[in-house]
């Protein structure tokens, strides 16, 4: 924060800014309005920077919730997939559904891949 702008804060007119920072009301007026703006280079982003806050804040809140109940909760008017991308530039995470294990169609039977060790083992003949 600008210290002309904790004095303006306190209560005091430009022209006591003006005499105590030793610059012009131009200035001081400029650094009132002046707030940081996103880069403007590429696409349009779909979301805001409060958009991108509410969305980090909710997942900081609620670390497992999902992108979609993120989206339909702050009916934000983007796609989850978006809602997850907002989430992975900073430490967070959007939660992901558990693998779940495999069902038996796909597993191999162990037999198949070991055809002998279903049959009991036989001692080799010894040379005579």
């Amino acid at each position: 924060m600008h210290f002309s702008l904790k004095l303006i804060g306190e209560g005091k007119t430009y022209k006591e800014v003006q005499k105590i920072i030793g610059c012009s009301a131009k200035m001081i007026s400029n650094a009132l309005k002046w707030r940081a703006k996103p880069e403007t280079r590429g696409r349009k982003r779909k979301t805001t920077i409060k958009m991108d806050r509410r969305i980090t804040r909710m997942a900081k809140a609620q670390p497992m919730i999902s992108s979609r109940m993120i989206k339909d909760s702050l009916e934000l008017p983007v796609s989850t997939v978006t809602v997850r991308r907002r989430l992975t530039p900073g430490p967070l995470l959007a939660c992901l559904p558990a693998l779940q294990p495999t069902t038996a169609c796909f597993q191999l039977p162990a037999l198949t891949l070991l055809p002998h060790s279903s049959q009991p083992s036989s001692p080799l003949p010894r040379p005579a």
